[in-house]
């Protein structure tokens, strides 16, 4: 392969990564539209430029070329998007309830497998992970009942501080609080939460009042989190 036609291709991997941006992934819910529409926009385009600009341009790349640009620009999206981690069927995402409601805040319980050491938030709250598996509805909103369901999926949680005492990775608890959705961005260079959580493999917070313990986990078993608290003391 000649150096330009590198270059080319390499240019057209690159714009294709950098077009996601239009499409505001990976926290974006994309319309299939949108997306089949860059996709093949990319195509488009590298044909159209197969048929231009030899003419325009004839010691430059052959025909062929462009079209295996435009081609290798929409692969890049498509492997972009499928490198994106995204929420299952049954993951606790799906269960937030819609922002648009003026009903006040629901109020749920979720129980999980703690992943993480808890840390101080800047707001002096204690910040862990969870690894869900179920959801209950404490005051349900429908007539047809609470609902209380297995789920699955990772959840940012946040609680008091002194509710954040005494969790260690391992333990099974349940959460009481308000799930919620991180908000898009509206301000250039500002902090993207919800692309935060994305990289991280979750797709929603829980803003937690209470935590409530497995008896059967108290007891705090060795790990590696312990030998690592000993060796930071």
């Amino acid at each position: 392969m000649k150096p330009a036609s590198g270059t080319v291709i390499s240019l057209a991997y690159i714009l294709g990564l950098l077009s996601t941006g239009i499409l505001n992934l990976p926290t974006g819910e994309i319309p299939w539209q949108e997306y089949r529409a860059l996709v093949t926009g990319f195509v488009v385009t590298g044909i159209v430029a197969a048929i231009a600009f030899p003419s325009l341009w004839r010691t430059g790349p052959k025909p062929r070329l462009w079209v295996a640009a435009g081609l290798i620009s929409a692969l890049a999206v498509v492997y972009f998007q499928l490198r994106v981690p995204q929420p299952e069927l049954n993951d606790i995402s799906e269960y937030v309830p819609s922002s648009n409601t003026i009903a006040p805040e629901q109020v749920f319980k979720v129980e999980g497998k703690v992943e993480s050491m808890p840390r101080l938030t800047r707001n002096q709250r204690t910040q862990l992970w969870l690894q869900t598996t179920q959801l209950t509805e404490i005051e349900s909103r429908e007539d047809g009942g609470a609902i209380s369901q297995g789920v699955t999926g990772k959840l940012y949680v946040t609680v008091p501080l002194l509710q954040g005492t005494g969790i260690y990775p391992g333990q099974i608890i349940s959460v009481t609080g308000v799930l919620y959705k991180p908000k898009p961005v509206t301000n250039p260079g500002a902090f993207d939460f919800g692309a935060y959580l994305a990289r991280q493999g979750a797709f929603a917070g829980l803003s937690g009042r209470q935590i409530n313990f497995d008896e059967e986990t108290i007891g705090k078993p060795w790990g590696w989190w312990r030998l690592r608290q000993r060796i930071i003391r």
